[in-house]
């Protein structure tokens, strides 16, 4: 028997609200007591929003890296720019 649509969505609503470490921990309960299609139905759902809030997770953290390289080298720029002109300041002294 397969679940409904509406059971489907329920679900995956239910696992779109559990961060990452209590969906893999609950796959992995799942998995040990599995004892029926539905029930691996329900784990392979679960396995697909874990891969996705995987994929969420690396995108944040690609985000991040490039704001902070694109950050740090800004200030690496006006570094070297005020070195200039400190230098070109001293110079004129």
């Amino acid at each position: 028997m397969r679940p409904e649509p509406d059971d489907i969505q329920i679900l995956i609503s239910k696992y779109r609200t559990m961060d990452i470490e209590e969906l893999k921990s609950n796959i992995d309960d799942w998995e040990k007591n599995n004892d029926c299609t539905i029930q691996q139905e329900n784990i392979d759902l679960a396995k697909n929003e874990l891969e996705l809030k995987y994929k969420e997770r690396q995108e944040q953290i690609d985000l991040l890296t490039k704001s902070l390289t694109s950050s740090s080298r800004i200030g690496r720029w006006i570094s070297s720019f005020k070195a200039v002109i400190n230098q070109f300041v001293d110079f004129k002294n």
